[in-house]
């Protein structure tokens, strides 16, 4: 008799609405049908290319594997990769200007993107800046100012000079871009350190350190996404673009320390206008010296009437 009452009482607690289901709550629901599957594209990376005009080996398949970890990152990194686009459109076109001149492979204005993702004012943990993250030494061996007042580091149209005199000498040096390329990131002693104690001539065979063993592929990948953004989705509108910036140059030679707000007061701007055209103004004001300045489009005459008239230090 005890028997048959417990299968009833298990009957009454699996059966719907009974003392299982609790007062009120509704039966499990059947498993949704599953949803349509989310596509996404596929974007492979290019079987032959060149940098700088050297071919790649991407024949071996190390190689091969190293280009395509950097490019899968570079082509689905959508937030920076649109903001290296809008960003050449505004200084590739200096850059290219200085490469053709000098007679250097195009290239090479890859490496800034690498650098710096393209931003003027960009630092580093360590201690490089600027858009090509000069440390300080370098900078120094190379012309750029750098002290209490003035960081040229950060000044677009001189770090681009130096760094391209760089690259040249690198290029002398090891007559090949790659390594040339390897050298300008960690520097050529620990390069050539490193070809000496492994017997290993050629970049892509050499074990460096891992941010440099990526660095040049990391190049490489900038390279095709930029050369071909609408084949791998970014196909933005040209009024999307950053224009290059409009701008008058002026020199001045001060015979006294005169503040920013002065300089912007002169040519009828403001003090974060003329920061931002010249970063490499470190502080707030300008020491006695010569100086050349980016100063509002359109401004020049006003600026240098109130220069000729000794009226910058005034406040």
């Amino acid at each position: 008799m005890a028997l048959i009452i417990i299968f009833v009482l298990a009957g009454l607690w699996l059966l719907p609405g009974g003392v299982g289901a609790g007062p009120g709550l509704p039966l499990a629901a059947p498993p949704a049908a599953p949803s349509e599957a989310v596509s996404f594209p596929f974007f492979a990376a290019p079987t032959q290319m060149f940098l700088c005009g050297e071919p790649v080996p991407l024949n071996e398949p190390e190689v091969r594997e190293s280009l395509d970890r950097e490019f899968i990152i570079e082509v689905w990194s959508r937030a920076q990769t649109t903001m290296w686009l809008k960003r050449a459109h505004r200084y590739f076109p200096e850059i290219e200007q200085k490469l053709r001149t000098r007679l250097l492979p195009l290239d090479l204005k890859y490496v800034v993107l690498v650098e710096s993702d393209l931003r003027p004012k960009a630092r580093s943990g360590a201690g490089a800046a600027g858009p090509w993250q000069f440390m300080l030494p370098t900078a120094q061996q190379f012309q750029l100012q750098c002290d209490g007042q003035v960081d040229e580091r950060l000044e677009f149209g001189r770090a681009t000079d130096a760094a391209l005199n760089y690259l040249q000498k690198l290029h002398r040096q090891f007559n090949d871009w790659p390594l040339a390329l390897a050298a300008y990131n960690c520097g050529e002693g620990r390069v050539q350190k490193a070809m000496a104690a492994q017997g290993v001539q050629g970049y892509y065979h050499l074990s460096l350190p891992n941010e440099t063993e990526r660095y040049v592929y990391r190049v490489l990948a900038a390279k095709i996404v930029l050369e071909n953004p609408v084949a791998y989705g970014y196909d933005l509108p040209p009024e999307e673009l950053y224009a290059p910036r409009k701008y008058d140059e002026v020199t001045v030679t001060l015979s006294q320390e005169v503040p920013v707000r002065s300089l912007a007061d002169a040519c009828g701007s403001y003090y974060k206008a003329v920061k931002d055209l010249n970063p490499w103004i470190r502080g707030a004001a300008l020491c006695a010296g010569t100086y050349r300045l980016k100063i509002p489009a359109g401004s020049a005459d006003r600026f240098m009437a109130a220069y000729r008239q000794g009226q910058l230090g005034r406040k």
